[in-house]
């Protein structure tokens, strides 16, 4: 299995035949890209029906990402920081991506989507056209969840029926569960080497947040003070898993906010 397989699982051919086509960070494309970060103890698999949906919209490319240590990527080593897991994306990045694109994250996955982006910006390349973060506080404030990589398992049992998402038969199933909590531990990790130094963006970001979530509109509205661009926030019923809960709906107030970004475009 070579790396776009395992980096880019239900895109990778695609990706392959337009590479063959055109260099990285060419000409703009009519389509749009939209690479998705899983959250914390999710798999790309976690995105899998959005791509389904996006072949009817004809201009969206949902591009799920899978990080080292699930799905296609079970055999690689995970990551131990959010830098480390950051430059192993761009290690292959510069081979998927082709204008425009942008750049989205749920929980943990809106901090790895946040240090991408800045990295980039760092490093001079090309830019997303916008940064969309779910379910995650601002990077430079404190993180309302309880949940950390010290919880023992039973408070991270605990706190996974309270956020809701994970499946009964997961919970319900002392191995699967094991093997969940071992993971997502090991994604928690990562997720607390997040270090905020003064990072701002220089691109807008979209901020999308559940009632019933503990980032909630309070917690992520500080997004906007990580942006020098434009700022804005959507807030869904529902818990910290919104996006899976509500279905259709999240997803095409999402496939929304992509349009009304591409119109933007000049």
């Amino acid at each position: 299995m070579d790396l776009l397989q395992k980096w880019f699982p239900f895109n990778h051919r695609k990706i392959r035949e337009e590479h063959e086509k055109s260099s990285p960070f060419g000409q703009p494309e009519d389509r749009i890209q939209v690479f998705c970060f899983p959250s914390a103890g999710s798999s790309a698999g976690l995105y899998r029906a959005w791509c389904d949906a996006a072949k009817n919209t004809g201009d969206i490319d949902f591009i799920p990402v899978e990080i080292p240590g699930r799905g296609n990527h079970i055999t690689s080593p995970a990551a131990t920081s959010i830098d480390e897991l950051v430059e192993g994306f761009l290690s292959v990045f510069p081979k998927v991506v082709r204008p425009p694109y942008m750049i989205y994250g749920h929980s943990f996955g809106a901090a790895v989507a946040f240090q991408v982006a800045y990295t980039l910006q760092e490093r001079g390349f090309p830019l997303p056209e916008k940064l969309i973060v779910a379910g995650r506080h601002a990077p430079h404030m404190k993180d309302p969840n309880p949940m950390s990589s010290v919880s023992t398992d039973e408070e991270m049992t605990e706190e996974l029926k309270k956020m809701g998402g994970t499946p009964e038969v997961i919970l319900n199933h002392p191995e699967m569960l094991q093997f969940t909590l071992s993971q997502l531990r090991g994604d928690l990790r990562t997720h607390e080497s997040l270090r905020y130094t003064g990072q701002k963006l220089q691109i807008p970001i979209e901020a999308h947040c559940a009632t019933q979530d503990d980032a909630n509109k309070e917690a992520v509205e500080y997004w906007k003070e990580v942006t020098t661009d434009e700022f804005q926030i959507k807030e869904f019923e529902g818990h910290h898993f919104f996006i899976q809960s509500l279905g259709d709906t999240y997803l095409n107030a999402l496939i929304d906010t992509i349009n009304k970004t591409r119109k933007s475009f000049p």
